[in-house]
């Protein structure tokens, strides 16, 4: 399963999602709906960051993505949704990309969990206002300011990556 041309997209932003309606039974319906969201939530924030960058979109965009879908699973409110996605932005948007590797699992890990956390806590009414760090006045905003921070914000971080790969 490839979504914006990755496999580990794909992964981390279905099988929590696949889990959580087998787990809770859950019809059909709802994983298919839930998936689909998480996928678009995927793709927006990829659209910003673009295909290849320091920025780890399958743990970021994807986290983000899986994070929606697992709320609208819970039967979050919109409110709510909002909310999930500024957790996430908030918490895990500074993580790197040093090419697909073991260490891709490690942030796909940390990225689910993270999803995990932020639904719950936006569910529980604790979320970062949009008044605070990279979150925006809408969820558009925080999810196109995600993007920047990988383009044009990770240019230097990408070149001192491949130089760490180089000195190898």
């Amino acid at each position: 399963m490839s979504i914006t041309g990755s496999g580990a997209h794909g992964i981390i932003t279905t099988l929590p999602l696949f889990a959580e309606t087998k787990v809770k039974g859950l019809s059909d319906e709802k994983l298919i709906t839930a998936t689909m969201l998480s996928y678009l939530i995927c793709t927006y924030i990829k659209e910003y960051s673009g295909r290849l960058s320091a920025f780890c979109g399958c743990g970021i965009a994807g986290g983000t993505g899986v994070a929606c879908g697992l709320g609208y699973l819970r039967g979050a409110t919109l409110e709510e949704i909002i909310n999930i996605i500024n957790n996430m932005a908030s918490g895990i948007t500074g993580m790197i990309c040093d090419g697909g590797n073991q260490g891709c699992t490690m942030k796909g890990i940390v990225a689910v969990d993270a999803a995990y956390r932020a639904v719950e806590m936006a569910m529980n009414n604790t979320y970062i206002f949009n008044v605070h760090g990279i979150n925006g006045v809408t969820p558009e905003r925080t999810m196109m300011n995600m993007g920047r921070i990988a383009s044009p914000g990770m240019i230097e971080t990408e070149k001192v990556i491949v130089d760490i790969f180089k000195e190898k």
